[in-house]
Protein backbone atom coordinates (compact mmCIF):
# COMPACT_ATOMS: atom_id res chain seq x y z
CA UNK A 1 0.00 0.00 0.00
CA UNK A 2 1.51 4.12 -0.62
CA UNK A 3 -0.13 7.49 0.26
CA UNK A 4 0.16 9.72 -2.74
CA UNK A 5 2.99 9.69 -4.78
CA UNK A 6 4.98 12.90 -3.35
CA UNK A 7 4.66 10.70 0.18
CA UNK A 8 5.89 7.68 -1.83
CA UNK A 9 9.64 8.62 -2.12
CA UNK A 10 11.59 11.12 0.61
CA UNK A 11 11.85 14.21 -2.06
CA UNK A 12 12.25 16.56 0.81
CA UNK A 13 13.85 15.11 3.45
CA UNK A 14 17.95 14.16 3.63
CA UNK A 15 18.74 13.65 7.57
CA UNK A 16 17.00 11.48 10.23
CA UNK A 17 18.44 13.48 12.88
CA UNK A 18 18.47 16.66 12.01
CA UNK A 19 21.06 19.14 14.51
CA UNK A 20 19.14 21.10 17.35
CA UNK A 21 16.18 18.64 17.25
CA UNK A 22 15.57 17.90 20.98
CA UNK A 23 14.92 14.28 20.42
CA UNK A 24 18.12 14.08 19.12
CA UNK A 25 19.78 15.33 22.19
CA UNK A 26 17.91 13.29 24.46
CA UNK A 27 19.13 10.39 22.25
CA UNK A 28 22.53 11.27 22.23
CA UNK A 29 22.69 11.71 25.63
CA UNK A 30 20.87 8.37 26.60
CA UNK A 31 23.96 6.74 24.68
CA UNK A 32 26.48 7.76 27.18
CA UNK A 33 24.84 5.90 29.37
CA UNK A 34 26.26 2.77 31.15
CA UNK A 35 25.95 -0.62 29.58
CA UNK A 36 27.25 -2.83 31.82
CA UNK A 37 24.88 -3.21 34.98
CA UNK A 38 22.47 -5.87 36.15
CA UNK A 39 18.68 -5.90 36.23
CA UNK A 40 17.81 -8.45 38.70
CA UNK A 41 14.66 -10.25 39.43
CA UNK A 42 13.10 -10.61 35.58
CA UNK A 43 11.14 -13.70 34.43
CA UNK A 44 11.54 -13.55 30.64
CA UNK A 45 8.24 -14.85 28.75
CA UNK A 46 9.30 -17.30 26.32
CA UNK A 47 8.27 -16.05 22.84
CA UNK A 48 6.82 -19.62 21.49
CA UNK A 49 4.57 -20.20 24.61
CA UNK A 50 4.14 -17.13 25.96
CA UNK A 51 4.83 -17.99 29.65
CA UNK A 52 6.83 -16.75 31.56
CA UNK A 53 10.38 -18.53 32.76
CA UNK A 54 11.91 -18.42 36.36
CA UNK A 55 12.90 -15.71 38.19
CA UNK A 56 17.04 -14.81 37.08
CA UNK A 57 19.22 -11.55 37.13
CA UNK A 58 20.13 -10.32 33.65
CA UNK A 59 23.81 -9.51 33.49
CA UNK A 60 24.23 -6.95 30.77
CA UNK A 61 27.69 -6.06 28.98
CA UNK A 62 28.04 -3.89 26.23
CA UNK A 63 24.98 -4.32 24.34
CA UNK A 64 23.74 -8.48 25.31
CA UNK A 65 22.91 -10.05 28.29
CA UNK A 66 23.46 -13.18 30.08
CA UNK A 67 20.38 -14.63 32.49
CA UNK A 68 21.87 -16.50 35.73
CA UNK A 69 19.52 -17.50 38.40
CA UNK A 70 18.33 -15.17 40.69
CA UNK A 71 19.57 -15.79 44.19
CA UNK A 72 17.19 -17.56 46.69
CA UNK A 73 16.30 -16.43 49.72
CA UNK A 74 16.55 -18.31 53.11
CA UNK A 75 13.42 -19.44 53.74
CA UNK A 76 11.37 -18.36 56.36
CA UNK A 77 8.01 -18.10 57.52
CA UNK A 78 5.07 -15.54 56.55
CA UNK A 79 1.62 -15.56 56.46
CA UNK A 80 1.63 -17.63 53.14
CA UNK A 81 3.69 -19.93 54.52
CA UNK A 82 7.15 -20.45 53.86
CA UNK A 83 8.91 -18.20 50.72
CA UNK A 84 11.80 -19.53 48.86
CA UNK A 85 12.74 -17.36 46.37
CA UNK A 86 12.82 -12.96 45.97
CA UNK A 87 9.70 -11.80 44.06
CA UNK A 88 9.27 -11.34 40.86
CA UNK A 89 10.28 -7.33 39.71
CA UNK A 90 10.04 -7.54 36.24
CA UNK A 91 8.51 -9.77 32.85
CA UNK A 92 10.13 -9.07 29.69
CA UNK A 93 10.18 -10.41 26.33
CA UNK A 94 12.24 -9.95 23.51
CA UNK A 95 12.08 -6.45 21.40
CA UNK A 96 9.30 -6.07 18.99
CA UNK A 97 9.58 -5.70 15.06
CA UNK A 98 7.36 -3.76 13.19
CA UNK A 99 7.77 -6.21 9.46
CA UNK A 100 6.13 -3.57 7.93
CA UNK A 101 7.22 0.32 8.02
CA UNK A 102 7.64 3.45 6.20
CA UNK A 103 9.35 5.85 8.68
CA UNK A 104 9.75 9.30 7.57
CA UNK A 105 11.07 11.11 10.40
CA UNK A 106 12.85 10.97 13.71
CA UNK A 107 9.72 10.90 15.45
CA UNK A 108 8.68 7.60 13.43
CA UNK A 109 11.49 5.99 14.99
CA UNK A 110 11.27 7.34 18.66
CA UNK A 111 7.32 6.34 18.59
CA UNK A 112 8.33 3.07 17.53
CA UNK A 113 11.07 3.31 20.78
CA UNK A 114 8.82 4.05 23.22
CA UNK A 115 6.42 1.64 22.53
CA UNK A 116 8.80 -1.41 22.68
CA UNK A 117 9.31 -1.90 19.02
CA UNK A 118 13.23 -1.94 19.03
CA UNK A 119 13.69 -2.90 15.52
CA UNK A 120 11.39 -2.04 12.27
CA UNK A 121 11.76 -3.24 7.92
CA UNK A 122 11.65 -0.38 6.52
CA UNK A 123 10.70 -1.74 2.90
CA UNK A 124 11.12 1.38 1.21
CA UNK A 125 14.81 2.56 1.77
CA UNK A 126 16.77 5.85 0.97
CA UNK A 127 20.39 6.48 2.07
CA UNK A 128 19.08 8.61 4.96
CA UNK A 129 17.99 5.24 6.52
CA UNK A 130 21.52 3.71 6.53
CA UNK A 131 22.75 6.83 8.24
CA UNK A 132 20.34 6.59 10.95
CA UNK A 133 21.16 3.08 11.13
CA UNK A 134 25.00 3.91 10.91
CA UNK A 135 24.43 6.27 13.70
CA UNK A 136 23.03 3.41 15.83
CA UNK A 137 25.74 0.83 15.42
CA UNK A 138 28.56 4.17 16.45
CA UNK A 139 26.41 4.30 19.20
CA UNK A 140 25.99 8.14 18.49
CA UNK A 141 22.46 7.77 19.71
CA UNK A 142 20.10 5.38 20.89
CA UNK A 143 17.72 4.40 18.30
CA UNK A 144 15.83 1.20 16.60
CA UNK A 145 17.16 -0.93 14.32
CA UNK A 146 16.62 -0.61 10.69
CA UNK A 147 16.44 -3.39 8.59
CA UNK A 148 16.22 -1.10 4.91
CA UNK A 149 15.05 -2.22 1.64
CA UNK A 150 16.24 -0.65 -1.93
CA UNK A 151 13.69 1.46 -3.71
CA UNK A 152 11.16 -0.50 -4.63
CA UNK A 153 11.55 -2.91 -7.91
CA UNK A 154 8.81 -2.46 -10.97
CA UNK A 155 7.59 -3.82 -14.43
CA UNK A 156 7.09 -1.37 -17.33
CA UNK A 157 3.21 -0.97 -16.76
CA UNK A 158 3.59 0.37 -13.24
CA UNK A 159 1.20 2.93 -12.12
CA UNK A 160 3.92 4.54 -10.08
CA UNK A 161 6.78 5.63 -12.45
CA UNK A 162 7.69 8.60 -11.28
CA UNK A 163 9.24 6.62 -8.01
CA UNK A 164 10.15 3.26 -8.71
CA UNK A 165 12.89 1.49 -10.32
CA UNK A 166 11.34 0.15 -13.88
CA UNK A 167 13.08 -3.19 -14.24
CA UNK A 168 12.71 -5.37 -17.65
CA UNK A 169 15.52 -7.24 -18.71
CA UNK A 170 18.65 -8.93 -17.14
CA UNK A 171 20.81 -5.73 -17.42
CA UNK A 172 18.49 -3.87 -15.67
CA UNK A 173 18.19 -6.68 -12.80
CA UNK A 174 22.50 -6.60 -12.63
CA UNK A 175 22.51 -3.11 -11.83
CA UNK A 176 19.28 -2.73 -9.24
CA UNK A 177 21.51 -5.79 -7.49
CA UNK A 178 24.45 -4.10 -7.92
CA UNK A 179 23.28 -0.93 -6.38
CA UNK A 180 21.86 -2.48 -3.59
CA UNK A 181 24.60 -4.42 -2.88
CA UNK A 182 26.94 -1.09 -3.16
CA UNK A 183 24.93 1.24 -1.22
CA UNK A 184 24.36 -1.33 1.75
CA UNK A 185 21.12 -2.32 1.84
CA UNK A 186 19.69 -5.38 3.42
CA UNK A 187 17.28 -6.83 0.39
CA UNK A 188 15.65 -5.51 -2.55
CA UNK A 189 11.54 -5.24 -2.26
CA UNK A 190 9.42 -5.56 -5.56
CA UNK A 191 5.96 -4.29 -7.04
CA UNK A 192 3.03 -5.23 -8.63
CA UNK A 193 4.45 -5.69 -12.14
CA UNK A 194 7.05 -6.91 -12.15
CA UNK A 195 7.25 -9.57 -15.05
CA UNK A 196 7.50 -13.36 -14.29
CA UNK A 197 10.75 -13.80 -16.46
CA UNK A 198 12.37 -10.76 -14.67
CA UNK A 199 11.30 -11.75 -10.90
CA UNK A 200 12.80 -15.28 -11.68
CA UNK A 201 16.33 -13.17 -12.82
CA UNK A 202 16.11 -10.98 -10.16
CA UNK A 203 16.03 -14.09 -7.20
CA UNK A 204 18.83 -15.73 -8.76
CA UNK A 205 20.99 -12.62 -8.86
CA UNK A 206 20.11 -11.56 -5.28
CA UNK A 207 20.46 -14.77 -4.29
CA UNK A 208 23.85 -15.04 -5.05
CA UNK A 209 24.36 -11.59 -3.99
CA UNK A 210 22.78 -12.28 -0.52
CA UNK A 211 19.97 -10.19 -0.81
CA UNK A 212 16.53 -11.03 0.31
CA UNK A 213 13.36 -10.53 -1.93
CA UNK A 214 10.44 -9.28 0.15
CA UNK A 215 7.27 -6.68 -1.08
CA UNK A 216 4.18 -7.32 -2.83
CA UNK A 217 3.49 -10.98 -5.26
CA UNK A 218 3.73 -9.54 -8.67
CA UNK A 219 0.48 -9.76 -10.42
CA UNK A 220 1.12 -12.48 -12.88
CA UNK A 221 2.93 -15.15 -11.05
CA UNK A 222 1.36 -17.46 -9.34
CA UNK A 223 1.44 -16.70 -5.52
CA UNK A 224 3.11 -20.35 -5.33
CA UNK A 225 5.87 -19.77 -7.72
CA UNK A 226 6.88 -15.84 -5.66
CA UNK A 227 6.78 -17.90 -2.23
CA UNK A 228 9.25 -20.50 -3.21
CA UNK A 229 11.55 -17.25 -4.12
CA UNK A 230 10.66 -14.38 -1.88
CA UNK A 231 11.04 -14.21 1.78
CA UNK A 232 8.33 -12.11 2.63
CA UNK A 233 5.24 -10.92 0.77
CA UNK A 234 2.95 -7.80 2.54
CA UNK A 235 -0.76 -7.09 2.20
CA UNK A 236 -1.81 -10.63 1.44
CA UNK A 237 -1.60 -9.81 -2.13
CA UNK A 238 -1.42 -13.11 -4.02
CA UNK A 239 -4.34 -14.36 -1.31
CA UNK A 240 -6.39 -11.68 -2.11
CA UNK A 241 -6.12 -8.86 -5.55
CA UNK A 242 -4.72 -5.86 -4.60
CA UNK A 243 -8.05 -3.51 -5.25
CA UNK A 244 -6.07 -0.16 -4.96
CA UNK A 245 -4.82 -0.52 -8.15
CA UNK A 246 -8.49 -0.46 -9.29
CA UNK A 247 -10.13 3.12 -9.51
CA UNK A 248 -11.62 3.76 -6.03
CA UNK A 249 -15.09 3.15 -6.64
CA UNK A 250 -14.39 -0.52 -7.64
CA UNK A 251 -11.87 -1.66 -4.86
CA UNK A 252 -14.07 -2.40 -1.74
CA UNK A 253 -16.90 -4.22 -3.54
CA UNK A 254 -13.98 -6.17 -5.53
CA UNK A 255 -12.35 -7.43 -2.32
CA UNK A 256 -15.89 -8.15 -0.65
CA UNK A 257 -17.08 -10.49 -3.83
CA UNK A 258 -13.34 -12.21 -2.91
CA UNK A 259 -14.21 -13.08 0.35
CA UNK A 260 -17.62 -13.89 0.24
CA UNK A 261 -19.00 -17.48 1.57
CA UNK A 262 -16.81 -19.85 1.66
CA UNK A 263 -13.63 -18.09 -0.34
CA UNK A 264 -12.50 -16.84 2.92
CA UNK A 265 -11.71 -20.97 3.62
CA UNK A 266 -11.20 -21.80 0.31
CA UNK A 267 -8.30 -19.00 0.11
CA UNK A 268 -6.83 -19.59 3.34
CA UNK A 269 -6.25 -23.22 2.05
CA UNK A 270 -4.71 -22.28 -0.98
CA UNK A 271 -2.16 -20.01 1.14
CA UNK A 272 -1.57 -22.66 3.58
CA UNK A 273 -0.57 -24.81 0.65
CA UNK A 274 1.78 -22.05 -1.00
CA UNK A 275 3.36 -21.38 2.57
CA UNK A 276 3.83 -24.65 3.40
CA UNK A 277 5.22 -25.88 -0.78
CA UNK A 278 7.51 -23.04 -0.20
CA UNK A 279 10.39 -24.65 0.90
CA UNK A 280 13.56 -23.76 2.24
CA UNK A 281 12.71 -19.61 1.61
CA UNK A 282 9.87 -20.47 4.18
CA UNK A 283 8.01 -17.60 2.89
CA UNK A 284 5.93 -15.50 5.70
CA UNK A 285 3.53 -12.76 5.47
CA UNK A 286 2.83 -9.84 6.53
CA UNK A 287 -0.94 -8.88 6.54
CA UNK A 288 -1.11 -5.14 7.55
CA UNK A 289 -4.61 -5.23 8.84
CA UNK A 290 -4.41 -2.30 10.72
CA UNK A 291 -3.71 -0.14 7.46
CA UNK A 292 -6.45 -2.06 5.66
CA UNK A 293 -8.90 -0.90 8.44
CA UNK A 294 -7.29 2.84 7.97
CA UNK A 295 -8.09 2.56 4.04
CA UNK A 296 -11.26 1.33 4.42
CA UNK A 297 -12.73 4.82 5.61
CA UNK A 298 -13.89 3.38 8.67
CA UNK A 299 -14.36 5.47 11.76
CA UNK A 300 -15.21 3.27 14.92
CA UNK A 301 -11.43 1.54 15.05
CA UNK A 302 -9.06 4.26 13.07
CA UNK A 303 -10.50 7.15 15.05
CA UNK A 304 -9.13 9.74 12.99
CA UNK A 305 -8.92 13.26 15.33
CA UNK A 306 -7.28 16.71 15.00
CA UNK A 307 -4.35 15.13 17.52
CA UNK A 308 -3.81 12.42 14.91
CA UNK A 309 -3.34 15.32 12.20
CA UNK A 310 -1.36 17.30 13.83
CA UNK A 311 0.99 14.01 15.06
CA UNK A 312 1.28 13.03 11.12
CA UNK A 313 5.12 13.54 9.76
CA UNK A 314 5.03 16.99 7.68
CA UNK A 315 4.98 16.10 4.22
CA UNK A 316 2.70 13.26 4.92
CA UNK A 317 0.11 15.86 6.03
CA UNK A 318 -1.75 16.66 3.23
CA UNK A 319 -2.43 13.07 2.41
CA UNK A 320 -3.50 12.40 6.09
CA UNK A 321 -5.83 15.49 5.49
CA UNK A 322 -7.27 14.02 2.05
CA UNK A 323 -8.22 10.60 3.79
CA UNK A 324 -9.95 12.07 7.12
CA UNK A 325 -12.39 14.11 4.33
CA UNK A 326 -12.62 10.91 2.39
CA UNK A 327 -13.55 9.65 6.09
CA UNK A 328 -16.28 12.27 6.79
CA UNK A 329 -17.58 11.58 2.96
CA UNK A 330 -17.85 8.26 3.68
CA UNK A 331 -21.60 6.80 3.91
CA UNK A 332 -21.72 5.08 7.53
CA UNK A 333 -22.79 1.99 6.21
CA UNK A 334 -20.64 1.67 3.09
CA UNK A 335 -18.22 2.03 6.04
CA UNK A 336 -19.51 -0.76 8.05
CA UNK A 337 -19.52 -2.65 4.79
CA UNK A 338 -16.23 -2.26 4.37
CA UNK A 339 -14.55 -3.10 7.78
CA UNK A 340 -16.50 -5.60 7.54
CA UNK A 341 -14.30 -7.01 4.55
CA UNK A 342 -11.39 -6.02 6.92
CA UNK A 343 -12.54 -8.62 9.66
CA UNK A 344 -12.82 -11.07 7.09
CA UNK A 345 -9.27 -10.76 5.85
CA UNK A 346 -8.65 -11.09 9.67
CA UNK A 347 -10.06 -14.52 9.30
CA UNK A 348 -8.55 -15.44 6.69
CA UNK A 349 -5.13 -14.26 8.32
CA UNK A 350 -6.47 -16.64 11.47
CA UNK A 351 -7.21 -19.76 9.52
CA UNK A 352 -3.86 -19.24 7.81
CA UNK A 353 -1.89 -18.91 10.68
CA UNK A 354 -3.41 -21.90 12.22
CA UNK A 355 -2.31 -24.04 9.46
CA UNK A 356 0.98 -22.43 8.56
CA UNK A 357 2.58 -20.64 11.40
CA UNK A 358 4.33 -17.87 8.54
CA UNK A 359 2.89 -14.78 10.15
CA UNK A 360 4.58 -11.08 10.63
CA UNK A 361 3.22 -8.40 12.47
CA UNK A 362 3.67 -4.70 10.83
CA UNK A 363 1.70 -1.95 9.61
CA UNK A 364 2.32 0.05 6.91
CA UNK A 365 3.11 2.95 9.08
CA UNK A 366 3.41 6.07 7.40
CA UNK A 367 -0.28 5.52 5.67
CA UNK A 368 -2.91 8.28 6.88
CA UNK A 369 -4.14 7.23 10.36
CA UNK A 370 -1.30 4.55 10.66
CA UNK A 371 0.89 6.15 13.48
CA UNK A 372 4.45 4.77 14.03
CA UNK A 373 4.31 3.42 18.04
CA UNK A 374 0.89 2.94 18.53
CA UNK A 375 -0.44 1.49 14.94
CA UNK A 376 2.01 -1.91 16.16
CA UNK A 377 -0.14 -2.46 18.96
CA UNK A 378 -3.24 -1.72 16.97
CA UNK A 379 -2.13 -5.04 14.39
CA UNK A 380 -1.51 -6.98 17.59
CA UNK A 381 -5.46 -6.27 18.37
CA UNK A 382 -6.79 -7.01 15.15
CA UNK A 383 -5.08 -9.70 14.87
CA UNK A 384 -6.12 -11.02 18.38
CA UNK A 385 -9.83 -9.83 17.58
CA UNK A 386 -9.18 -12.21 14.44
CA UNK A 387 -8.76 -15.11 16.56
CA UNK A 388 -4.77 -15.84 17.04
CA UNK A 389 -3.74 -16.42 20.29
CA UNK A 390 -1.30 -14.63 22.53
CA UNK A 391 1.71 -17.07 21.94
CA UNK A 392 1.02 -17.08 17.79
CA UNK A 393 1.12 -13.41 18.10
CA UNK A 394 4.40 -12.82 20.21
CA UNK A 395 6.13 -15.50 17.86
CA UNK A 396 5.10 -12.98 14.70
CA UNK A 397 6.05 -10.43 16.60
CA UNK A 398 9.66 -11.56 17.63
CA UNK A 399 10.80 -15.05 16.29
CA UNK A 400 9.24 -14.87 12.91
CA UNK A 401 10.29 -11.17 12.48
CA UNK A 402 14.36 -11.91 13.31
CA UNK A 403 14.16 -14.86 10.54
CA UNK A 404 12.69 -12.21 7.89
CA UNK A 405 15.57 -10.18 9.24
CA UNK A 406 18.17 -12.18 9.70
CA UNK A 407 20.77 -13.20 6.66
CA UNK A 408 19.72 -15.58 3.85
CA UNK A 409 22.30 -18.23 4.45
CA UNK A 410 20.89 -18.56 8.74
CA UNK A 411 17.32 -17.74 7.54
CA UNK A 412 17.02 -20.85 5.31
CA UNK A 413 18.88 -22.51 7.16
CA UNK A 414 16.68 -22.53 10.46
CA UNK A 415 19.43 -20.68 12.48
CA UNK A 416 18.54 -17.52 12.12
CA UNK A 417 18.26 -15.82 16.01
CA UNK A 418 15.19 -16.77 18.21
CA UNK A 419 15.88 -14.14 20.99
CA UNK A 420 16.92 -10.33 20.63
CA UNK A 421 19.56 -8.55 22.98
CA UNK A 422 16.98 -6.12 23.42
CA UNK A 423 14.08 -6.33 25.90
CA UNK A 424 10.87 -4.83 26.59
CA UNK A 425 10.19 -4.66 30.22
CA UNK A 426 6.93 -4.64 32.22
CA UNK A 427 6.25 -5.01 35.95
CA UNK A 428 2.58 -6.93 35.40
CA UNK A 429 2.18 -10.13 33.64
CA UNK A 430 0.49 -8.88 29.88
CA UNK A 431 -2.07 -12.24 31.28
CA UNK A 432 -2.03 -13.81 27.90
CA UNK A 433 -3.29 -10.65 26.34
CA UNK A 434 -2.01 -8.09 23.83
CA UNK A 435 -3.62 -5.25 25.34
CA UNK A 436 -0.83 -5.64 28.40
CA UNK A 437 1.83 -4.95 26.13
CA UNK A 438 0.62 -1.54 24.64
CA UNK A 439 2.71 0.75 27.59
CA UNK A 440 6.32 -0.67 28.25
CA UNK A 441 7.49 0.26 31.45
CA UNK A 442 11.09 0.04 30.44
CA UNK A 443 13.25 -0.74 27.38
CA UNK A 444 17.09 -2.50 27.21
CA UNK A 445 17.85 -1.50 23.46
CA UNK A 446 21.88 -2.02 22.89
CA UNK A 447 22.34 -2.12 26.55
CA UNK A 448 21.02 1.37 27.57
CA UNK A 449 18.08 0.82 29.87
CA UNK A 450 15.13 3.68 29.24
CA UNK A 451 12.44 3.18 32.05
CA UNK A 452 9.54 4.96 32.32
CA UNK A 453 10.45 8.25 33.00
CA UNK A 454 12.63 8.44 29.58
CA UNK A 455 10.14 7.05 27.48
CA UNK A 456 7.64 9.37 29.24
CA UNK A 457 10.20 11.99 28.09
CA UNK A 458 10.53 10.93 24.75
CA UNK A 459 7.17 10.38 24.08
CA UNK A 460 6.11 14.14 25.39
CA UNK A 461 9.31 15.43 23.24
CA UNK A 462 7.83 13.20 19.93
CA UNK A 463 4.28 15.08 20.47
CA UNK A 464 5.82 18.64 21.30
CA UNK A 465 7.71 18.36 18.42
CA UNK A 466 4.11 17.88 16.58
CA UNK A 467 2.67 21.20 18.16
CA UNK A 468 0.56 18.64 20.94
CA UNK A 469 1.06 18.53 24.84
CA UNK A 470 2.19 15.13 26.59
CA UNK A 471 -1.21 15.10 28.01
CA UNK A 472 -3.04 15.06 24.52
CA UNK A 473 -2.46 11.37 23.78
CA UNK A 474 -1.00 9.31 26.34
CA UNK A 475 1.67 6.53 25.76
CA UNK A 476 0.26 3.64 25.63
CA UNK A 477 -3.55 4.86 24.81
CA UNK A 478 -3.64 3.45 20.92
CA UNK A 479 -5.89 6.75 19.50
CA UNK A 480 -5.93 9.90 21.25
CA UNK A 481 -8.91 10.16 23.60
CA UNK A 482 -11.64 11.73 21.34
CA UNK A 483 -13.65 14.35 23.54
CA UNK A 484 -14.22 17.21 21.46
CA UNK A 485 -11.47 16.38 18.95
CA UNK A 486 -13.02 14.34 16.36
CA UNK A 487 -12.06 16.61 12.84
CA UNK A 488 -15.00 18.01 10.66
CA UNK A 489 -15.56 18.70 7.24
CA UNK A 490 -14.51 22.10 7.97
CA UNK A 491 -11.55 21.74 10.52
CA UNK A 492 -9.99 19.95 7.70
CA UNK A 493 -10.28 22.18 5.04
CA UNK A 494 -8.63 24.56 7.53
CA UNK A 495 -5.94 22.69 8.08
CA UNK A 496 -4.81 22.21 4.49
CA UNK A 497 -4.93 26.05 4.61
CA UNK A 498 -2.59 26.54 7.46
CA UNK A 499 -5.38 27.75 9.74
CA UNK A 500 -5.96 25.79 12.80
Amino acid sequence: MSGELEEAQWRYRRDLLPDGDPLVAALEEFADRERTHTIRSVRRIDPVTGKPGPVEDLAVANGTYTARPSPRREPRAGPRGPEQQRPCSWYAMSGFVDAHAHVSSLADLVGLLVHGVTACRQLWGEPAHLLADGARRARHAVLPHLWTTAGVIDGPSTRLPEVVTVVDDKRAVRRVIEDAVAFGFDGVKVYDDVEPAVLDELLRRAARAGLPVVGHAPQRVPFATAARGMRTSEHLYGAVPNVFRLPADRRWPVLADALAGTRVADRAASLGEALAGSGRTRHLICPTLVCWRARSGERARTRPSRAALAAATPNRRRAWQHAAREALRLDPSEGRSRSGSVDRLGELVARTENVAGRLLVGTDCGNPFVLAGPSFHKELAELERAGLGFPALLRAATVNAYRAMAPPSSATAGAAPSSSPDLVLYRQPPAGRVGGLTRPDAVLIDGVLLDEADLDRLWALRLAGSGLDASVWPRGELDPPMSGDRPTKETVTLAERGIS
